[in-house]
């Protein structure tokens, strides 16, 4: 019998010649950052998404509109890149993260992947991973370029970028005029998209978890045998 067994170090080595670009979009300064050829073996990191059976299950997934893989593989050795990329670009918020707290948050992760496709999407509007302030969240774009459109996409809400109450983002739109009876992609009632970090293979993308966003998806966009899918990080 074969048993193939994961090298995670190898797997998920960082390209030592990687891109930094950061766009800060306005209003609201909600800064992301974009890091091209991120993974020295992305194909690889590909495979395995596809290889490993994604599921509906709704302790894995919660109310995200996609289907999700999440396995545990050792990812702790790819902190150091997200550590750098914060202290260097969100350095007004490195001193209230400790670097041993974003080891330990690598050393808890999981190999997630989030698989969707874009019929049939569900009412619903962008969101906030966390209102804390101080986490992150780092999506890592996985399709093929052929296969790459859209990307993830941030939003004010009635001139904010955040949500004052919660419950708005499941419900209705600004003091509840409008109900939410599609899934929000492009400016609608007083929701603003004021920039988009675009799919490009092997793109990772770093933003703050209390900025409003979402996936930018579209009908006919995924179909098929194609989906949507992004490794997601929360930190």
């Amino acid at each position: 019998m074969k048993k193939n067994v994961i090298n995670e170090d190898e797997i998920f080595e960082i390209n030592p010649n990687y891109t930094v670009k950061v766009e800060t979009f306005q209003p609201g300064n909600v800064k992301v950052v974009m890091v091209d050829d991120f993974y020295k073996n992305p194909w690889d990191v590909r495979q395995l998404a596809l290889d490993i059976p994604a599921s509906r299950n709704r302790r894995i997934r919660g109310m995200n509109p996609a289907y999700r893989v999440n396995a545990f593989y050792e990812l702790d050795s790819m902190f150091w890149i997200y550590d750098q990329l914060i202290r260097t670009h969100f350095h007004e918020y490195a001193n209230d993260i400790d670097t041993e707290y974003l080891r330990q948050s690598f050393r808890n992760a999981t190999f997630m992947v989030n698989v969707m496709q874009s019929e049939d999407l569900p009412p619903l509007c962008p969101h906030m991973d966390n209102t804390s302030g101080i986490n992150f969240a780092s999506t890592i774009y996985l399709n093929e370029p052929n296969e790459c459109k859209g990307g993830t996409s941030f939003y004010t809400y009635g001139g904010k970028t955040y949500y004052e109450d919660q419950h708005q983002m499941q419900t209705l739109d600004v003091a509840g005029k409008i109900p939410i009876h599609q899934y929000v992609t492009d400016s609608v009632g007083d929701f603003e998209m004021i920039g988009m970090a675009p799919m490009l293979f092997n793109r990772m993308v770093l933003y703050k978890q209390e900025a409003l966003h979402t996936a930018y998806v579209k009908p006919g966009m995924f179909h098929g045998d194609v989906h949507r899918l992004n490794q997601q990080f929360f930190i």
